[in-house]
């Protein structure tokens, strides 16, 4: 057996992907859930397709607040032999609970610090890598999207302050979070000197299947996945193609396989990588659902298919990721493949109205 990797989120749906691609390579699995109901659910899925769970190679604990002093500490005390740590947990605050600084910000700078402070304090001489999941969020200002003269890369960040936000604009609110919570992390090591290594993982907007069918359930659906359901439905109205992002995708299972990839490649480690596959917007989202499933052919909007590339060119940000590509050596799934496979899936466990 591979070395132990603890996933933090390990039933979020990138942290389900991510540790089924460690299960699948062989590593043996520490999951952070916020309940045992979800572990014992994680557990029950994953050991259908690895039976080896059962004998250990997947364990869970249960840390019901990550920002809560001293959160992770008891984990590495009782797990000496943790090699790596993966951390995809983050806070999504109910709607009007507290103020988003006291619910969104600290919450997800705390639990990110508590982690790599853990580590330090209990497993400084075991874990050598530390991948963090940020954001694209954190590398650029929505409201210059159509300045087509900035350009995303490895080296952007967006330029808020938690001073610019105010309680009514969560996504400024989680941009500004995400982007504190990742120089926090790259400060740690410069100011305080561990061992370990640190890689950051920045993902757009991510499409793609859930890691079992039972998530992807209309009442279980959330993120991305909703754009796709909204367009789905033959009730969708105009306005749904209005309010669906323009913007850049990944697939998670592209994501899942760039988290676990600094583990044997060292040229990986010290990076920031931006995993982007293309753009999309609603229209793109109508064009494949048209294009490819003939049994919704007159039951789905049709929009206006031959603008989709015009449109995602004046409304989607400019990037260029060509390092993390080169890094990575790894081809991307396309953002239509990664649409129809998150259609497909939809409609295998719903009945689609």
């Amino acid at each position: 057996m591979l070395p132990k990797v603890l996933v933090t989120g390990a039933t979020g749906f990138i942290g389900l992907h991510i540790t089924g691609e460690l299960l699948s390579r062989g590593y043996a699995v520490i999951g952070t859930v916020r309940t045992h109901k979800e572990g014992d659910q994680m557990l029950k899925d994953f050991a259908r397709a690895f039976p080896s769970t059962l004998d250990g190679q997947l364990l869970y604990v249960v840390i019901p607040d990550i920002s809560a002093s001293g959160s992770f500490d008891d984990v590495f005390r009782s797990n000496s032999d943790v090699t790596y740590a993966i951390h995809t947990a983050c806070p999504t605050p109910p709607v009007g609970e507290g103020s988003l600084e006291e619910t969104m910000l600290l919450p997800t700078v705390e639990g990110t610090l508590n982690l790599l402070r853990a580590i330090k304090r209990y497993a400084n001489d075991s874990v050598k890598n530390v991948i963090y999941t940020s954001s694209l969020s954190a590398c650029w200002n929505l409201d210059k999207v159509e300045d087509k003269s900035l350009v995303i890369d490895e080296s952007t960040w967006n330029s808020y302050e938690w001073e610019d936000i105010n309680d009514d604009n969560r996504y400024l609110a989680y941009s500004v979070a995400k982007k504190k919570a990742e120089k926090a992390a790259w400060d740690f090591l410069e100011n305080e000197k561990p061992f370990f290594k640190l890689t950051t993982i920045v993902p757009p907007f991510v499409f793609g299947p859930q890691r079992f069918d039972w998530k992807a359930k209309e009442n279980v659906l959330s993120g991305s996945a909703e754009i796709i359901l909204s367009l789905l439905s033959s009730g969708s109205t105009l306005q749904d193609l209005h309010d669906a992002p323009i913007s850049l995708a990944v697939d998670v299972r592209d994501l899942a396989v760039y988290h676990v990839l600094p583990l044997t490649n060292p040229t990986l480690e010290q990076k920031r990588l931006l995993t982007i596959a293309g753009k999309f917007s609603g229209q793109r989202v109508l064009n494949v659902i048209n294009e490819n499933f003939t049994e919704l052919k007159g039951k789905v909007l049709l929009g206006d298919p031959d603008n989709v590339l015009q449109l995602e060119g004046l409304k989607a940000p400019e990037y260029n990721n060509k390092e993390t590509l080169a890094l990575g050596h790894l081809g991307l799934i396309s953002v239509d493949r990664s649409i129809a496979d998150t259609v497909a899936q939809i409609l295998r466990v719903n009945t689609i109205q």
